[in-house]
C-alpha cells in the first residue's frame, strides 16, 4: 500500500499525452493533428502534411539561401536576367563576387544553396550543378546532371542533388566526383507530385519537403506539403514534424514569400525586428505591403478527440474543475464535454447527433450524460465517479483553427466551503450554490498564487524565447548589442547579478568583456605601474625614479627656472599619487567577435567603466606593441637568440647571429634600456 497522496489533477497535453481511446483507433482523433510530443491539437490540413508557411522560417524556397554572415543571403534573380545576387551587411542585394563571370552560363537556374564559403546552383536548363568557393571567387566546377532541380550541401563534405523524375538523391564530392546515391530513396509520390526543398540540418540528417498536385476543394485549389527526414545511412525517409524541424534548423529570419518577392526580419539596434522586402526580379527593395503572403492552407472544418477513461484513483470521486490553455481565432470554436462513471468500460450508450454524425464516434456514455462548455474554465457538473470521459470538439471556417495546448482536470472537489462551519452545508441545494459561488474566488486566488509562484521564471533567461530577451535586458538595465548572439545575450543576463556586484572593479570589467568577446582580456591599472620610488631597501637602481616635488611642478626655493612645469591646481603633495591615476589599459587578443568591427570592444569598455576613469583599448593581432614602456603582447616572449653551432650545416652570412662568449650579454635585455634586434659579436 502506497503512502503517497492521491493526485489532485490530470493533464492532457503534448508532453504527458492526449490519451486517445485505443478502442476507437484512428476515429478517436478524427479531423485533428498535433497529437505528437510537444505539439498542440489543431484542425488537420486537408490532405494532411504540414503548413507551408510554417516551413519558411527554417527552410527557404529553392531560389533563396542563407549565408554565413548575420545578414548574408544568396538569391537567384530573374526573369528576365538570371544571376546570383548576394546580400551582406544588412543592405540590398548586389551581384555576387564572381557571378558576372559565370552569368552567361546560366540557362534556367532553379535552386541555390550555401554553406560556409561555398555556393552551388542547380541549372535545369543547362543540365548541370554549378559550384563555387569564397562566394564565387574561386574553385568553379560544373557537374553534369541533367534535369537538376534541387541541390544542398552536407555537413560531411558532399553535394546532394535531385533531378526531375528521379527516385534517388545523387551525391557528389566538393570537386564534382560522383559518390553514388543516398541510401534512402525518395518517398513515393502521387502523379504530379515532386520534391520541393532539400536541406541538411544541424542533426546531420537529410530533410526533404514534397508537394502533391493541387486539388480543388470547394472551388479553391490547395496543395499538400509533406515533411520527411532520413539519417545519413538510413534505408528510408520517415515522416517528420515541425517540432523536430525547429530543433534541427536555426531560424533564418525569412518572414514572408510571394510571387513578387520576399521579406526578411533583421535585428534592429535596440534588439527589435526590422522587416525588409525584396523583389525576385533583381533584388530591389519593395514596400512590405507589396509582398502579400499566400492565404493559409485549407483545413478541416470539424475535428473531435475522444479520450480513454481517465482514472482518478478515488472511488466516487467528485471531479472539480476543467481548464483549457488554447488560442481561439475569429471564426473558430472549441467545446469540451465530460462524463463521469464508476466503470472504465461501461456498455456503449452513445448515439451520433447532427452535425457530428458518422464517422464521428459518439463515445460510450449516454448523450444526456455529457456536460460540456465552450468556456476556458468551468466547474464539472457531474455525479461522483472514479473515471472521467473527455470529448474535445474543434470547429473552424476552413482556414483558421483553434490550438489547444493543454487541458487540466482538477479533482477531487475542494473549495473554501471546507473551511466554513457545517451550517453552510446543511441544505444540499445551498451546499451546491455555495461551492459554485466560492469557486469563483478560489479560482482568482489560485491564479494569483500561480502568478507569484511563476514570477521567477520570467527572469530566467534560459527559459524565455529569443524575442523576450530584449525586454528582459531592459528590465535589468542592460543594453544589448545587435551583434550579440542569443547565447551571448542569455549568458550576460544570467551573469547580471554577479556583474552588478562587481561593477566598476577590475574583475567586473574582465568578466563582462570575457562574456562578450569569448576570452578573458588583460587589464592594466597604470597607476600601479608608476616608476616613482623612495630610498629604502626596496628601491632598485635603474629600475625606479626618485620623485622630487621640485621637478613635478614649480615651487619657490626648490625648483630651478626652466626645468619645472608651472601648475596652479591641486595639492602639490598629491602629485606622486595623481600621476596616471584613474587610468587603465584593456588588452584583448583578436577574436571572431572583434574581427568584423574592432571598435566594439571600445564601445563596450566605455559603457561599463567608471565615469571618472579613462581607458585605452588595444586589440592584438599584429605582433607585440611598445607603448609607454615595453608592453609585450599576450602571446609574445622576449628571449635570447639560440647559440649557433659552426659545422657542416651552419655557414656565416649576413643573417647569422653570433652568440656572445662567456660573461657576455646576448639576446634582449630588459632594464634601464631595451635593445630589440641588436646583438654583439665576440
Amino acid at each position: 500500500m502506497s503512502c503517497a497522496p492521491p493526485p489532485t489533477f490530470r493533464l492532457l497535453d503534448g508532453w504527458t499525452g492526449w490519451d486517445p481511446d485505443p478502442a476507437l483507433g484512428p476515429l478517436a482523433w478524427l479531423g485533428l493533428e498535433g497529437l505528437g510530443e510537444g505539439e498542440a491539437i489543431e484542425l488537420a490540413l486537408v490532405g494532411g502534411g504540414v503548413d507551408p508557411n510554417a516551413l519558411l522560417p527554417y527552410l527557404p524556397p529553392p531560389r533563396l539561401a542563407r549565408g554565413c554572415g548575420p545578414c548574408e543571403w544568396f538569391m537567384i534573380s530573374g526573369p528576365p536576367v538570371a544571376r546570383v545576387l548576394r546580400r551582406d551587411a544588412c543592405l540590398g542585394f548586389v551581384p555576387a563576387d564572381g557571378a558576372p563571370g559565370v552569368a552567361a552560363t546560366f540557362v534556367d537556374p532553379v535552386a541555390i544553396t550555401a554553406r560556409r564559403h561555398r555556393i552551388a546552383v542547380a541549372d535545369v536548363g543547362a543540365g548541370a550543378v554549378l559550384a563555387w568557393a569564397r562566394g564565387g571567387l574561386s574553385n568553379a566546377i560544373a557537374i553534369p546532371f541533367p534535369g537538376a532541380r534541387l541541390v544542398a550541401f552536407t555537413s560531411w563534405g558532399e553535394i546532394l542533388a535531385i533531378a526531375d523524375g528521379a527516385t534517388t538523391i545523387a551525391r557528389f564530392g566538393l570537386t564534382g566526383v560522383p559518390h553514388g546515391t543516398l541510401a534512402a530513396p525518395l518517398p513515393a509520390l502521387p502523379p504530379g507530385g515532386a520534391p520541393d526543398r532539400l536541406a541538411v540540418g544541424n542533426d546531420c540528417a537529410v530533410w526533404l519537403v514534397t508537394r502533391e498536385p493541387a486539388v480543388a476543394i470547394d472551388g479553391t485549389p490547395t496543395t499538400s506539403y509533406h515533411l520527411w527526414r532520413a539519417e545519413r545511412d538510413a534505408p528510408a525517409f520517415a515522416p517528420a514534424t515541425l517540432a523536430a524541424l525547429q530543433q534541427a534548423f536555426t531560424r533564418t529570419g525569412l518572414a514572408r514569400v510571394s510571387d513578387l518577392g520576399f521579406c526578411i526580419d533583421d535585428a534592429g539596434p535596440d534588439g527589435t525586428t526590422i522587416e525588409t522586402c525584396y523583389a525576385w526580379s533583381d533584388g530591389h527593395v519593395l514596400a512590405p505591403t507589396e509582398v502579400m503572403s499566400p492565404g493559409p492552407p485549407l483545413r478541416e472544418k470539424r475535428g473531435q478527440l475522444m479520450t480513454v477513461a481517465i482514472d482518478s484513483g478515488i472511488p466516487r470521486c467528485r471531479w472539480h474543475r476543467v481548464r483549457l490553455d488554447l488560442d481561439l481565432p475569429f471564426g473558430t470554436a472549441c467545446e469540451l464535454a465530460v462524463a463521469s462513471n464508476e466503470q472504465a468500460t461501461p456498455p456503449p450508450q452513445g448515439v451520433a447527433t447532427p452535425p457530428w454524425i458518422v464517422p464521428f464516434p459518439p463515445g460510450l456514455p449516454h448523450p444526456e450524460d455529457w456536460a460540456g462548455s465552450s468556456a476556458r474554465d468551468f466547474l464539472v457538473d457531474q455525479p461522483p465517479g472514479r473515471y472521467l470521459f473527455v470529448r474535445l470538439r474543434l470547429t473552424g471556417d476552413g482556414y483558421a483553427t483553434p490550438s489547444v495546448r493543454r487541458v487540466r482536470l482538477d479533482m477531487p472537489r475542494t473549495t473554501s466551503l471546507d473551511f466554513l462551519p457545517d451550517v453552510y452545508r446543511a441544505d444540499p441545494e445551498a451546499t451546491a450554490f455555495a461551492e459554485r459561488f466560492l469557486s469563483l474566488f478560489d479560482a482568482t486566488v489560485e491564479d494569483l498564487d500561480r502568478a507569484i509562484a511563476r514570477a521567477p521564471a520570467l527572469l530566467d533567461a534560459d527559459g524565455v524565447p529569443d524575442a523576450a530577451l530584449p525586454w528582459l535586458a531592459r528590465f535589468l538595465d542592460i543594453a544589448l548589442d545587435p551583434a550579440w548572439s542569443p547565447a551571448q545575450r542569455r549568458a550576460i543576463i544570467d551573469a547580471a547579478p554577479a556583474l552588478y556586484r562587481a561593477r566598476g572593479t577590475v574583475s567586473g570589467l574582465a568578466d563582462t568583456i570575457a562574456l562578450v568577446i569569448g576570452t578573458p582580456p588583460a587589464i592594466q591599472e597604470l597607476s600601479q605601474e608608476r616608476l616613482w620610488g623612495a630610498l629604502d631597501r626596496t628601491a632598485v637602481v635603474n629600475g625606479v625614479r626618485l620623485f622630487g616635488a621640485s621637478r613635478a611642478r614649480f615651487a619657490l626655493d626648490r625648483s630651478a627656472l626652466g626645468t619645472a612645469p608651472v601648475s596652479s591646481f591641486g595639492n602639490p603633495a598629491q602629485d606622486p599619487f595623481a600621476q596616471l591615476a584613474f587610468r587603465f589599459r584593456v588588452l584583448a587578443p583578436p577574436t571572431p567577435f572583434l574581427a568584423d568591427d574592432p571598435t566594439r570592444l571600445r564601445r563596450l569598455v566605455e559603457a561599463i567603466k567608471p565615469a571618472h576613469t579613462r581607458a585605452t583599448v588595444r586589440v592584438g593581432g599584429a605582433g607585440f606593441i611598445v607603448g609607454i614602456w615595453a608592453n609585450v603582447g599576450i602571446d609574445s616572449v622576449l628571449g635570447s637568440v639560440p647559440a649557433p653551432v659552426l659545422g657542416t650545416n651552419v655557414r656565416l652570412s649576413r643573417m647569422t647571429v653570433l652568440w656572445p662568449g662567456r660573461g657576455g650579454r646576448g639576446g634582449a635585455g630588459v632594464g634601464s634600456s631595451l635593445r630589440v634586434g641588436e646583438a654583439r659579436a665576440t
